[in-house]
């Protein structure tokens, strides 16, 4: 991208402000994690964003964003544009504390990806040489909710490189419970979905929202 942020309005993200989820809670380096550009585009209710995550090791943990749910349950669109991505997403039931399902979905470059209502959201570069730059659509009256995730010092799982290359994912001990990570691809975008009505209307689209309609497990 010529320019990463032209027309939105630029946040910068630091290992400081990070420090409440992170893997190593003891992690003292500062440094810029990722530079968010909030409303770079507008059209019809909805918002687009662009995320840029830097190749930066935090003590062998992937670079990521600190993760959200979404308060009124929406569903989000994201797009790869440069790089290689993983979208750690987990869904609770009653109890933010008990995780019911837990995916981490591989985007490749100009991949979408959909983040069904209900799960919660953490984009991670899976690339510790290269920096990962993802667009998003989603309600322009999206409201975030990061509260839940400072409680728990992060999502249920870690995603950690190792020494010999292999990433790994650990699980949060801070969860009374967490299930087995399932890894997921993304299947081919249904054309009906293509008008982007469901980041507004999602209960229209209920059939095309549930994981796998939308993913394959690995």
């Amino acid at each position: 991208m010529e320019k990463f942020c032209q027309r939105g309005i630029l946040e910068s993200k630091n290992v400081s402000q990070l420090s409440p989820v992170l893997y190593d809670s003891n992690f003292q380096d500062d440094f810029v994690v990722y530079d968010v550009c909030r409303g770079e585009n507008h059209k019809e209710g909805l918002r687009y964003d662009l995320t840029r995550i830097h190749p930066r090791l935090l003590n062998g943990e992937l670079a990521k964003t600190f993760g959200h749910y979404h308060l009124n349950n929406e569903p989000e669109l994201f797009e790869v544009l440069s790089g290689e991505a993983l979208f750690f997403i987990q869904r609770y039931g009653k109890d933010p504390l008990i995780i019911e399902e837990a995916f981490l979905i591989e985007g490749r470059e100009k991949e979408k990806v959909i983040i069904p209502p209900h799960f919660s959201m953490t984009t991670i570069n899976k690339n510790s040489t290269r920096d990962l730059i993802v667009g998003n659509w989603v309600s322009a009256a999206i409201k975030y909710e990061y509260g839940s995730f400072q409680k728990t010092r992060g999502a249920a799982y870690y995603i950690v490189l190792k020494e010999n290359g292999e990433i790994i994912a650990e699980k949060n001990k801070n969860y009374q419970q967490v299930p087995e990570l399932v890894k997921l691809r993304p299947k081919e975008l249904p054309l009906e979905l293509n008008n982007l009505e469901f980041l507004l209307m999602p209960e229209k689209y209920a059939n095309f929202l549930p994981i796998d309609n939308l993913y394959l497990r690995l």
